[in-house]
């Protein structure tokens, strides 16, 4: 083993880091190799002290959340992956509305659940969708029309350069799928919404709806939609109109449900995945013209 993840390892702790740990027990995809170092941050000071060591090393590092939107290579990741799970939750009340911090590892499942709980309406599309509040801001999820940054008030981060900042939701560059987060060094720590006290009955009636409506979704392993929506049609349309769905590589298959959805069979390899993404690709860009882009996270990959 090299000196500097020695280093690493005496700094985090032993007991803390998995060594050659398989990255698909952590990717909703259930695909990829080891990393060579794996570290689970449960607070702000613990992620802060891991990325900084990493920075000081060099060595280079990946921030995991739900790892639902997210294809590792079947090679794994050499360096450190640290897995955001910063869980905390803060609730204050304001004159007509509540100001809420979740913390950037909390699970959507959970954040949602205990927003019902407390009554506070304003997330509910965002139900259905695995991956955490961090992983979610930084690619802008969304669903119905509706988009995390709209709800967003601003961020806390760790910044390239070390600082603690906030940021402030004009400045955080959010477009459809797209947040500076996803071009810089920048670590999503926090969060902060503002979000409209409403009758339970009601939130639950529309969480119910909005399930209702995922229903035809895969439900094979996954990383969400492989391509981001270009406009006006749907990538999802543009691919089953090439007559793609239900094309297969090894144990990968264009779901037949929707065909922007690559899902996993049973032992699938990250490799199959990304042959039928070009194939995919190829097949657009050959019909329509179109330029699909990857929504996926690639890790691993040489570039």
């Amino acid at each position: 083993m090299n000196k500097k993840y020695l280093q690493i390892i005496d700094e985090l702790g032993a007991d803390r880091i998995l060594q050659n740990e398989p990255l698909s027990l952590h990717c909703t995809f259930k695909i990829g190799g080891p990393s060579d170092l794996f570290y689970v941050a449960k607070t702000e000071e613990e992620i802060i002290k891991a990325v900084l060591l990493a920075r000081k090393f060099n060595i280079s590092y990946f921030i995991l959340g739900g790892g639902s939107n997210t294809l590792v290579s079947d090679e794994g990741f050499r360096g450190l992956v640290i897995k955001n799970e910063i869980s905390s939750l803060e609730l204050s009340n304001l004159d007509k509305e509540i100001k809420v911090i979740a913390g950037a590892g909390l699970k959507l499942s959970v954040f949602l659940g205990e927003l019902l709980k407390n009554s506070l309406s304003g997330l509910e599309f965002m139900v259905g969708i695995p991956g955490t509040v961090g992983g979610a801001i930084r690619g802008n999820a969304g669903a119905f029309g509706e988009l995390m940054g709209d709800k967003v008030i601003r961020v806390k981060i760790l910044s390239k350069e070390g600082r603690i900042d906030w940021v402030n939701k004009e400045d955080c560059q959010f477009d459809y799928r797209e947040s500076r987060f996803k071009h810089n060094d920048e670590i999503i720590l926090k969060a902060e919404f503002l979000l409209e006290k409403t009758a339970q009955k009601e939130i639950a009636q529309k969480i119910a709806e909005y399930l209702n409506k995922r229903n035809g979704l895969p439900k094979e392993p996954s990383a969400g939609c492989v391509f981001v929506n270009p406009k006006p049609l749907g990538a999802g349309a543009l691919i089953d109109q090439c007559n793609l769905k239900g094309k297969k590589i090894g144990n990968a298959i264009i779901s037949e449900k929707h065909a922007n959805f690559i899902v996993n069979t049973g032992g699938a390899k990250a490799k199959d995945v990304i042959n039928l993404a070009l194939l995919i690709k190829e097949k657009v860009k050959e019909k329509f013209g179109i330029e699909l882009k990857e929504e996926i996270v690639l890790l691993g990959f040489d570039k």
